[in-house]
């Protein structure tokens, strides 16, 4: 099964000098399959993406490499890679991964977040509160991520945030489908609220409850979801 140059589109256009290529294939396919606009059972395969690309194999081929390593493609057939099925105990098993790290996450941030971390905070969660009020899904969702993103940089462990990055793009269509409901995104408001709260008194405990407080109620939704395909 070939893959179509559709799939990948605008890849030309960021290419940088000073940026590897195989970095920015590699960034580049790693977000469409996290945004799911390269579905489960797409195959890829080098040959085609680097004649799609006009670049060498080599970079595609590192791309790739990297994506398997990372467990966002893995092998099929002769040099071609496919996007994994994912099963539901698959998903459960990076749930727990996610609450257990998104959970220390927050109690580190509320330790040790700064003014201008927590300043950061306070910004994204008017945005989140904003766009709810908008009934604009695409930007709770967009301020939801950056919110994340935002705590697990105020942690002030690098390691940590970089594992809690690939946790959450493992997980992002599922969370992306949830949050797009408008209950769960008021709910999922509401929760990050308290998040933010707690990290602005710097209470780690109260921090730490209130993530896996919020990262439980996403995963039954997605339970529920689940249960009604």
């Amino acid at each position: 099964m070939k893959t179509p140059a559709s799939i990948v589109p605008g890849l030309a256009a960021p290419l940088l000098p000073r940026e590897p290529v195989s970095l920015l294939i590699y960034r580049h396919l790693r977000q469409q399959i996290a945004d799911g606009k390269i579905p489960p059972g797409t195959r890829l395969h080098e040959v085609d993406l680097a004649g799609a690309w006009q670049v060498s194999r080599t970079p595609v081929r590192d791309a790739l490499r990297r994506l398997e390593v990372e467990g966002f493609l893995r092998p099929a057939g002769r040099r071609g890679f496919e996007v994994p099925v994912r099963s539901r105990a698959d998903l459960e098993d990076l749930f727990d991964l996610q609450e257990t790290l998104e959970g220390l996450t927050a109690r580190r941030a509320a330790e040790r977040a700064s003014a201008a971390a927590v300043a950061r905070l306070n910004e994204l969660i008017k945005a989140h509160g904003a766009a709810l009020q908008r009934r604009d899904l695409d930007g709770v969702l967009a301020a939801h991520e950056e919110l994340h993103r935002a705590i697990a940089a105020a942690s002030g462990n690098a390691f940590l945030a970089a594992v809690v990055d690939l946790v959450r793009a493992h997980l992002q269509p599922v969370r992306a489908r949830v949050l797009r409901t408008r209950d769960r995104a008021t709910g999922s408001f509401r929760e990050m609220a308290k998040v933010t709260a707690a990290i602005r008194a710097h209470d780690p405990v109260r921090a730490e409850a209130a993530m896996r407080e919020h990262l439980a109620s996403v995963r039954a939704a997605f339970r529920a979801q689940w249960e009604q395909a």
